[in-house]
Formats: structure tokens, sequence, C-alpha cells
């Protein structure tokens, strides 16, 4: 056989691994594991919390070394794993949540991060910004460039982390996005999948990690999905639907992601009326018994500080909250809140919601605290009745010693869960409870709720996920600049419906509430 009859050769992977392990104190966290990433190509790389996908960034950036046996390339050159030099020679520039970027500097001053000056003798800020701008320019991305980057929205300072990236690596680089969406509302992360499509057009390789299956639907060529530490499937995405996704995720067919199921009941268990304060113009509602009410809107809308303000985390100006037959005082605590019954769950869980250096047990016990029986905290009774509610909740790992910030996002939020079922209470504030979990975890999260739900507590959810808020919701309210502008229930409570409430003021907007 000639030579011509064999065809043109393949074009070189961007990069390709075989045969990749990594285990840490005899636990395998990645155990064989293929991977390839084309040319051009955006590439989603799922699985559930622990099967091992941070392990694999972590050891293309350098941070951890692979176990013996392990083969990469670049380009069908021998790429070096585990070497943080041979991954920023080779292109490689990884991007995570919190982005890398700093707020007090300027958008030029951010893009030179990490370079060399190219000047002879002296910084010239007109040069800086210039080039700067020039750079944002040729990915499609306009912004001031002397402008600090506090003051911009979420999905600018994100595309300024991702221009660095590209900018600063080779014309066929490999970026590398670690949740970088996990934080942007919904009409931001349009922005970010526009920059991603123009650097793939141009020849970069882009490796999408997300929780967000739409995300996939909508961005990516291929999906490799790991489970256990061990590659499940890779395959074109434009072959599967969600429901095949989820199982592939998961190893389970999963009906119903959400599964709250709700029993009514006429007792109003929360009553807001009027409330005013920080973010919030003038805002009401009601949560009975055994129900579910869903609070959304886009960024800056208000919903998100409206539970703050129920809690009393944040100080409102005027309103009246009452928990069954009790009412707040007007400066009332959280203290006074979970007194009354109320539990709270913020959306920062790595600040807000439990503390990172603390065990299971301490942060477990912290919101109620029990003594023992001679007067004093009892370590033995805190192990006892934390392990009953780590093993209720599947919490891995279920050691009560094991620290908070040992856990997965998605155990960390089991964790949250269990510590206000253990207090007793009776009204659930959450917001954005399954941001940055998995889509297991999240079903697990919702299972518990639902059983919350079950036992006759009120749960308010409030949440940017204008689709799960919809779906997991008896009733929900629409807010736009501080105001409930929609109150949705029954045949009216639709994406649609909600979402353009969300988006800008109808003539319709009446009968979108249902009036």
């Amino acid at each position: 056989m000639t030579s011509d009859a064999i065809g043109p050769r393949p074009a070189p992977a961007a990069l390709a691994i075989s045969g990749l392990s990594k285990s840490f104190q005899g636990q395998w966290a990645l155990r064989d594991v293929d991977f390839e990433l084309g040319v051009g190509e955006v590439h989603a790389l799922l699985g559930h919390n622990g099967s091992g996908k941070s392990t694999l960034i972590k050891i293309l950036a350098g941070y951890h070394h692979p176990e013996h046996g392990a083969v990469a390339t670049r380009n069908d050159e021998p790429f070096h794993l585990g070497s943080a030099a041979a991954a920023s020679e080779a292109g490689l520039r990884f991007i995570h949540q919190d982005l890398g970027v700093i707020d007090e500097l300027d958008t030029a001053e951010n893009l030179r991060l990490g370079q060399a000056y190219q000047g002879k003798w002296w910084v010239s800020d007109r040069r800086e910004r210039k080039a700067a701008a020039d750079a944002l320019a040729s990915y499609g991305v306009h912004l001031d460039p002397g402008v600090p980057l506090s003051r911009l929205r979420a999905a600018d300072r994100a595309m300024v982390a991702i221009v660095r990236a590209l900018h600063s690596g080779q014309e066929n680089s490999i970026i590398v996005l670690d949740e970088a969406t996990a934080s942007l509302p919904t009409e931001e992360c349009v922005l970010l999948f526009d920059l991603v499509k123009r650097a793939r057009d141009r020849g970069a390789s882009i490796v999408w990690v997300t929780h967000k299956l739409h995300e996939v639907f909508s961005l990516a060529d291929r999906v490799t999905v790991l489970r256990d530490g061990r590659k499940v499937a890779t395959v074109p995405v434009a072959t599967l639907d969600e429901p095949q996704l989820v199982e592939l995720i998961t190893g389970r067919q999963i009906e119903n992601l959400h599964p709250v199921a709700t029993a009514p009941s006429s007792e109003v268990i929360l009553n807001v009326q009027g409330l005013t304060g920080p973010g919030v113009a003038d805002a009401s509602l009601s949560v009975h018994a055994g129900r579910v009410l869903g609070v959304t809107g886009l960024n800056g809308s208000g919903f998100d500080d409206l539970v703050h303000l129920v809690f009393g985390a944040a100080p409102r100006s005027s309103g009246e909250i009452r928990v069954g037959d009790s009412v707040l005082p007007l400066r009332h605590t959280p203290a006074q809140s979970i007194e009354a019954g109320m539990a709270f769950a913020p959306a920062d869980r790595k600040t807000l919601s439990g503390i990172q250096s603390w065990s299971l047990r301490e942060n477990m016990t912290l919101p109620k605290l029990r003594s023992g029986p001679v007067g004093w905290l009892s370590a033995r009774s805190e192990r006892r009745d934390v392990a009953v509610w780590l093993g209720r909740l599947g919490v891995v790992p279920s050691d009560p010693e094991a620290l908070l910030s040992s856990l997965s996002g998605g155990n960390q939020q089991k964790v949250v869960i269990a510590r206000w079922l253990r207090c007793g209470a009776r009204v659930f504030l959450f917001e954005e409870p399954t941001a940055g979990v998995d889509v297991g975890a999240k079903t697990a999260i919702y299972e518990h709720l639902a059983a919350v739900v079950g036992l006759g507590a009120a749960v308010v959810i409030a949440s940017s996920d204008i689709e799960e808020v919809v779906s997991v919701s008896d009733r929900v309210i629409v807010m736009r600049e501080g105001r409930v502008v929609a109150d949705l229930s029954g045949a009216a409570l639709t994406v649609d419906r909600a979402t353009a409430a969300a988006l800008h003021e109808s003539p319709a907007e009446k009968e979108l509430a249902g009036q």
C-alpha cells in the first residue's frame, strides 16, 4: 500500500493524556484516566464532587505529581505532567472560580500581572492602557482599561481574567476554566460564553469544568465524565440529552432532579409585611407550613438581600416579621431569629455558612450548644449527636472530627442543612442552596428539603436560577429594583413568566402575577 492510500495524517491533539493515576494515602483520586483535548475545541469535564476533576486539573497545573506510568503530549510533543513550569511554557492557563484578579488594580494592571514589562526605561501608563485596550478589543471586549476591577460587573471581571490568560499564552493556548460561572448571574453568563466561543474560533482549546448542565449543551463540543476517579465516557455533546448526561454523572437514572413534594396547610409560619432595608425598597411575603416559596430576580434586584433582612443578618429599616405567633423586634438579631425557629444558609459557604478550620462537630453544634449533665459542654455528647445527623444526611466523610474545609461543596451544604435540622427550625431560608454542587448532591439536597417540608416546615429559596426556583417552589415572587413585581403560583408559575417579570415591566405584569 502506498503512502497516498493511507490518507492525510490526523491533526495532533492539543493535549493527550493516557494512564493518568493519582493516589492520596492509599486512596485513588484518579485511576488510569485517558483524556484528549482537540485543537479549537471546547471540552466539558464533568463529574460529581470527589470524582477526580480537581485532581486532574491540579496535575495539569503542576500542583500534584501523577503516579508513575502516565504519558502526555502537547501538539504531539512530550509534555511533562506535574510541572508548573512545563504547563506555563506549553501555554496552559488556569482560571478558577475566584479568577485570580486584584480588585484594587485597574484592567490594564490586571492584564499585565505575571508578565515582564516591555518598555525600555519606565512604565508608561498611556502605553499600558493602549496595549490593554487593544488586547481586549481583539477578543471583542470593550472596557475602559483605567477602571479598577472593583467597579466592573462580575462577567467583565471574568472576561479580563480570560483575556489575560489568552494574551499571556500562545496563539493555540489551552485555557482551563474551573467553575468560572459559579458566581455569575444568568444574564451575565451569556457575555462569558461569547468570549469563550471567540477564543475557540481563534484556535484556543478550552477545558470547561462546570456543574451547570445547560452550559455543556450551550458551549461544549465533547464531554468527558469522571466518576469515582475513573473515566466513564468521552462523547460528542450532540449525541446526548440531559437525562443521559445525568445518568453518566451519577451512575443512575434520576427521574426528577428536584423532588420537593409539599403537603397543603393553612397555617402561616412566616409572614413578612412592608419590609425595607439595604437592597429592598418594599417586600411582603407569607409562607405556609409544608410549602416552598421561591424568591428570584436578576442580580441587584434585591432577591438575595431579602433573606438577609428577614434573618437579621442585615438591618431592616421598617416592616413586620412574624414567625408563627412571635413578632420579631425591628432591630432583631440572628440569635433572636434562631430562638424564634428560623434558620439561614447563606450562599457564601466558605465565609458565612461555616468555619472552614473547625470540625464538623463544632460547626454543627455552634448555633445551639447543649451542655453536659453537670453544666459544661460535652465533646462526647457532641460527637454522638453529630454522628447521627451526618449519617441521616449521608455526609462523606462522616467523621465528626473532620474539618469542614476537607469536604466537597455538596457535603458542606449537607452539613449546613443538618445543623439547622438539629436545631428544630420551623422556617428555613436558603440563598443559592445548590450553587457549585454537582447534580447528584443537588438531588440529595432537595430530597432533604422535601423531608423538611414534609414535617411541616416553611422553606424560602432565594436564587438567581429562575428555572430551578420555578421547578422546586409552590409559589415564586419575582423582585426588581428592590420590590416584588410578580407573585406567581398555579398555572401562572412558569419559567417564561418569571423571566419576563425579572427582565422588564410589561403591560401584562398583572396577568403574570395572576391578578
